[in-house]
């Protein structure tokens, strides 16, 4: 199960830092899986996820990213992705991805001003999040059924 949302009023990532999701503005999206295995690590899902993520990115704005081991994508060194991975109740895990796709600096934080940044900001272009939404759902869908075969 998928669930995309236009907004997070309590967003977060790791270790128990706010995720800012201002509405309409980004790609955040919480998926519910319940492996067939148990997964050795979740670092290794996570990094799956931001391959996928990394993957999405390039084929809709063709900019270069790279990811910060083990839960970020940035893009010139910039914060535009975060992922977190958790277990839940009877074997279920909850992946949470957000992206940064029409964010503008004058609307974050002052802590994240300097360090996060969006796809708008390093094309120059507006995306709608929702063909972001499309390309990253193919690309996960693809990677966790390969990685579910070697595990």
């Amino acid at each position: 199960m998928v669930i995309i949302a236009g907004e997070q009023t309590r967003g977060r990532g790791k270790p128990g830092r706010h995720w800012f999701s201002p509405p309409k503005l980004g790609l955040y999206l919480s998926a519910i899986i319940k492996p067939r295995k148990r997964p050795k690590d979740l670092v290794s899902l996570t990094l799956l996820c931001a391959e996928a993520v990394e993957a999405a990115i390039n084929n809709i704005s063709k900019l270069t990213t790279e990811i910060k081991f083990p839960n970020d994508v940035l893009i010139n060194g910039k914060k535009v992705c975060g992922i977190l991975v958790e277990r839940v109740a009877a074997g279920y895990l909850i992946i949470g991805i957000g992206v940064n796709v029409n964010n503008l600096p004058d609307i974050w934080p002052d802590e994240i001003k300097n360090s996060a940044t969006s796809l708008k900001i390093e094309a120059g272009l507006d995306y709608d999040p929702r063909q972001l939404q499309d390309v990253l759902l193919v690309e996960l869908d693809q990677r966790y059924l390969a990685y579910l075969n070697k595990i």
